[in-house]
């Protein structure tokens, strides 16, 4: 039987995506568990804390207060959270959702790190990348603050967008 000259690359793809999805079920598994779900996810809060306050100094939000270090508030856990000193309408949406980028981060880790390291019989390497790109792909969803600060704001843009769609068809 003759192998397509893809073999190599469809291998360490789906190996790949087997690993992060194992990364993914692992760092699910600690939820219960706060402490473990910060420490074992520490790399995702932090970039996901990181671009919150990066959108905001750029969009004039005035990024105020800046942590990765959880804590107890009520009756649920804080893994990070950033403060700011002038969110409005216009910047509050793209400040909020601004961790949705670590997806396209998680796609450029996978892609120019992971892919690379398996090919090269780094496997040491390659499960690390595995674990930030995991990291990278579980911290990016929006936490209910974030969806409750950006929603009006992004509601405004939606129809911003759906005006101009309308007028030029």
């Amino acid at each position: 039987m003759r192998l397509p000259n893809n073999f190599y690359l469809m291998t360490e793809t789906l190996a790949s995506a087997v690993l992060i999805l194992t990364w993914l079920v692992v760092i699910r598994s600690t939820r219960y568990s706060k402490w473990q779900l910060a420490l074992i996810s520490l790399p995702g809060t932090a970039m996901h804390e990181a671009l919150h306050g990066m959108v905001g100094l750029v969009l004039f939000a005035k990024p105020k207060a800046f942590s990765i270090f959880p804590k107890r508030e009520r009756n649920t856990w804080v893994l990070g959270s950033v403060g700011f000193g002038n969110l409005n309408i216009w910047n509050a949406a793209p400040v909020a959702f601004a961790p949705l980028l670590m997806l396209g981060i998680g796609w450029l880790l996978y892609v120019n790190w992971m892919l690379p390291t398996f090919h090269a019989a780094n496997y040491l390497i390659w499960v690390v990348s595995g674990y930030v790109t995991a990291c990278s792909f579980f911290s990016c969803i929006p936490s209910t603050t974030d969806i409750k600060v950006g929603a009006v704001s992004g509601l405004m843009y939606g129809g911003i967008g759906f005006g101009v769609w309308y007028f030029v068809h």
